[in-house]
């Protein structure tokens, strides 16, 4: 009868113990509030790896959107925050992929771009971009939201709120570049392909790898020109340059222009675009570096 029952009780023990490691270890605890100074105002504020690892030990509950500077996907992931951070009123911190790597949690984000969300220092979850499972919520406000408030609690306040947006993608019309770009030359019956990429951008690295493949079919029809944007200032602003002759409204790298045609991003269908490209524009004498660009930087010099 003794073992009856502790074979019977035994079960419940451990179910008991189970339930209290739910509890304890906040799985199961209900949505939290953020620091009250987040909710009100909508926006971004840029920290670096002190900042951060600051908020951790004071125990802050806070949200944390990572990016790396001059990144397509970073730039589109930013819109849909922008988008629902002015729905919801709430002020989040952003730093770049680069810092957060000198940071006690460093180690624990290995992709860009991504959300964090920290209840009382601790991280209690974040956006991975290589798992098929956050994908939507990378692409749809709805869906993000619908995570983001599984965790935190929305507050409202009373008065007006002001929104202070400062995404960082705007596009400078009056940028201009001192990159040395007397190496360019333009050769009759070839294009110059300006390819303007980051040093660490996947969808860059596989565009490289795209002409890599096609050198020895088009090869014949095309000159490369590449300028990595994101460890060189003066690239940076070339490529800001080239989007505004385009009339192109860049968010990041990759960036490519082939004749009159740029090419924002590196999705799967631009590789036939590119090689038609490429086979229109190098039967035509359109460039548009020796053709808009250079006088306007030559102009440019001699009034500073």
């Amino acid at each position: 009868m003794k073992k009856r029952f502790l074979v019977f009780l035994i079960p419940i023990i451990v179910l008991i113990i189970i339930l209290e490691l739910f509890v304890f270890s906040g799985i199961g605890s209900r949505k939290f509030y953020l620091e009250d100074s987040y909710y009100g105002q909508a926006g971004f504020t840029e920290i670096g790896a002190s900042e951060l690892d600051q908020l951790i030990t004071d125990q802050k509950s806070f949200v944390l959107f990572i990016y790396q500077p001059a990144c397509v996907t970073s730039a589109d992931f930013e819109e849909i925050l922008t988008a629902a951070t002015q729905e919801k009123s709430l002020t989040v911190y952003k730093i770049a992929f680069s810092k957060l790597a000198q940071t006690t949690i460093g180690d624990r984000i290995p992709y860009y771009p991504s959300f964090a969300i920290f209840k009382k220092g601790k991280l209690v979850d974040f956006l991975q971009s290589d798992q098929d499972e956050d994908t939507a919520k990378y692409q749809n406000k709805a869906d993000f939201l619908d995570w983001l408030t599984s965790y935190v609690a929305i507050k409202t306040t009373s008065g007006s709120n002001q929104t202070d947006i400062n995404s960082g993608s705007e596009e400078s019309e009056t940028s201009h570049t001192t990159a040395d770009l007397s190496h360019i030359t333009k050769e009759p019956g070839k294009v110059n392909i300006y390819f303007f990429w980051g040093n660490g951008c996947p969808h860059c690295a596989e565009e490289n790898k795209f002409f890599q493949e096609i050198e020895s079919e088009y090869g014949k029809y095309y000159n490369l020109y590449r300028f990595e944007t994101w460890y060189n200032d003066d690239n940076a602003e070339l490529m800001k340059t080239f989007a505004t002759a385009m009339g192109d409204k860049t968010k990041g790298v990759p960036y490519t222009v082939i004749g009159d045609q740029g090419f924002i991003g590196f999705p799967e269908e631009y590789k036939n675009q590119i090689k038609e490209a490429i086979k229109k524009s190098a039967s035509t004498d359109y460039d548009i570096y020796f053709d808009k660009i250079k006088s306007e930087l030559e102009t440019t010099k001699k009034a500073s």
